[in-house]
């Protein structure tokens, strides 16, 4: 290394320390923090200022604390409410209050529904036949059974059943309707008002909707219908 290359790095080195020694001397040299204070005082409304916008922080704060601890406290009440309901819908009593049947008129057809899940499909089918009558043919799903029963005449009598939660219709053209409680049973009796026309009941019995049609006259047909679940 040169002497030239050597002096330089000296004399940077004492420029570098002599720069750090005057800052220190610059700060030993302020005045202490009360008389700083003294000398240097912000106004009125600049104190005021920060002292609301400190305040607003706080505040900020706190609304975000209880926000989500009253979050939290709602996500459990209505966990805890949502297992508190299925559990009391499994007590046949209480479902039977929570159920609301919806019933929609329509041209040509009514369509009977309610506001719960599609259940399992239970396995209900009229204990009283008419004489003469014999199973035809059946078609059953998981969400639907369809049962025929036909006499030597031709004559025929439909019986569906699907769960509470499903849909059901009948033709509500040239019909009467009337509701008959037997048994603490509503039954929706839809009586035809032509000489050949079909009559339909539809009613709900043990989570299930219910639905017999036929020509036959109505008395047997509530006879059939009432004898489900016997």
């Amino acid at each position: 290394m040169s002497d030239g290359q050597s002096s330089g790095g000296v004399i940077e080195a004492l420029l570098r320390q002599a720069a750090i020694d005057n800052f220190y001397i610059e700060l030993d040299s302020l005045p202490p923090d009360e008389e700083l204070g003294k000398l240097y005082t912000f106004s009125h409304e600049h104190d005021e200022r920060m002292r609301r916008l400190f305040s607003k922080e706080r505040l900020h704060d706190r609304i975000r604390t209880t926000t989500k601890w009253g979050l939290r406290a709602v996500a459990t009440i209505a966990i805890a409410l949502s297992i508190v309901f299925g559990a009391l819908m499994l007590v046949p009593e209480v479902r039977a209050t929570v159920v609301r049947t919806v019933i929609e008129w329509f041209d040509g057809f009514v369509s009977f529904t309610s506001n719960v899940p599609i259940t399992d499909l239970v396995n209900l089918e009229p204990g009283f036949i008419p004489v003469g009558f014999s199973e035809e043919w059946r078609d059953e799903t998981d969400t639907i059974t369809v049962v025929m029963y036909v006499d030597e005449e031709g004559m025929y009598i439909i019986f569906k059943s699907v769960p509470i939660g499903g849909l059901l219709s009948v033709d509500n053209e040239n019909v009467e309707h009337s509701l008959n409680v037997i048994a603490g049973t509503e039954y929706h009796v839809f009586t035809s008002i032509t000489q050949d026309g079909e009559n339909h009941v539809i009613w709900e019995f043990d989570d299930q909707r219910l639905f017999l049609g036929s020509s036959i006259s109505m008395e047997i047909l509530l006879r059939m219908a009432v004898s489900v679940g016997e």
